[in-house]
């Protein structure tokens, strides 16, 4: 071989090193970017269910703190498996009887390991084993996909990863930051809804006291100007979301209803100011959305329109303490509620829904 020919060669194996060396920087440095997000999301982690415990700890009768742990680890570890939905006739009344019989079956596991917790107690207690879920779960399964990445050395894998996590991040610290509101049992942001429809109430029907068809779920009459309104809200100050669906079908078997509005919390898109009022065409609600299938089959049956009033907020400040923006935005929402409702016709029968966590809402 000429002098050339080794020279080739030479610059080959160069690049070849070069070109894997490059590859195992960008790896490491991938894995190390992914490593202190999930760093950041264990300590999240870890820091609601040390909240939790000593929660829990302040109504409970057992004084072993293994054996307090360990109940606490398992309310944790508790999944709701949604149903088949090879065959999705009938798939929301399933969804919406599996849900609840969740919610109450971790109400009463509450019970017992807290004997000392109120009603409003208990409730704040399910949300914070919600976020210690919500916490957990999401750690677990970016360490999964995590480990399964650095197991194989996929860079791509890890690229992808490390390109979700500053959105994971945003979200994780939106549920952390709901333990505080919980503790306190103030409102928080998702809270709007049930606030507006409280001021409604405190306005016009402060000496009525309210119907309760439903479990945790409140329907109040009032009268606004020769229209007649009902408004049901999920019934306060416990962290609970009610049946509206339920509530607002026990109603319309007793009245006939010509508008129904729901008023509730939604996302801001960066760039937007917070408490800005939104307005729309149908049922404002979110969650898994069998609620709202019922109430749009409710609606649409009856022939009713659906009209709604949304609260602008991020996710940070939906699931923390309620913010003077987003308390401005609660204030405007009654006013343009008030104003809807004049806007109808004399005799007319409404129905405003306060959608959202009334967690500190009476």
């Amino acid at each position: 071989m000429d002098g050339d020919t080794y020279s080739l060669i030479l610059w080959l194996i160069i690049l070849a090193f070069f070109s894997f060396f490059t590859q195992e920087m960008q790896i490491l440095r991938a894995i190390s970017e992914v490593e202190n997000y999930l760093l950041v999301f264990r300590n999240a982690r870890d820091k609601s269910l040390r909240f939790l415990m000593g929660q829990i700890k302040r109504y409970s009768d057992v004084q072993d703190e293994k054996l307090l742990s360990s109940k606490v680890s398992e309310l944790v570890e508790t999944y709701i498996i949604l149903p088949v939905d090879i065959d999705p006739y009938g798939i929301v009344k399933k969804i919406k009887h599996i849900v609840r019989t969740g919610e109450k079956g971790l109400e009463e596991r509450i019970a017992r390991i807290a004997p000392k917790a109120s009603r409003v107690e208990v409730q704040n207690l399910s949300n914070i084993v919600e976020i210690a879920r919500a916490l957990n779960s999401i750690y677990k399964l970016l360490n999964h996909y995590y480990l399964i990445a650095r197991k194989f050395r996929s860079l791509w894998l890890l690229m992808q990863l490390s390109a979700q996590m500053p959105f994971v991040m945003e979200e994780v610290k939106a549920i952390e930051g709901a333990l505080e509101a919980f503790e306190r049992s103030v409102p928080i942001g998702d809270s709007a809804g049930p606030l507006v429809t409280s001021y409604l109430v405190r306005k016009y029907a402060r000496d009525r006291k309210p119907v309760e068809p439903v479990e945790d779920t409140h329907v109040y009459h009032l009268e606004l100007d020769g229209r007649r309104v009902y408004v049901i809200k999920a019934r306060g100050p416990g962290g609970t979301v009610g049946r509206l669906d339920d509530a607002l079908q026990w109603l319309l078997e007793r009245e006939k209803v010509s508008q129904i509005l729901t008023v509730d919390a939604a996302l801001k898109y960066e760039g937007e100011e917070s408490g800005m009022l939104a307005y729309g065409y149908g049922v404002a609600m979110g969650g898994i959305g069998a609620e709202r299938f019922v109430i749009e089959e409710l609606a649409t049956k009856n022939g009713i329109p659906l009209y709604a009033v949304l609260i602008k907020m991020s996710e940070a400040e939906a699931l923390s303490v309620m913010t003077e923006e987003i308390y401005k935005g609660v204030r405007e929402a009654v006013g343009i509620i008030e104003d809807f409702i004049r806007a109808q016709p004399v005799g007319s029968t409404l129905v405003i829904i306060g959608v959202g966590n009334t967690v500190g809402v009476p």
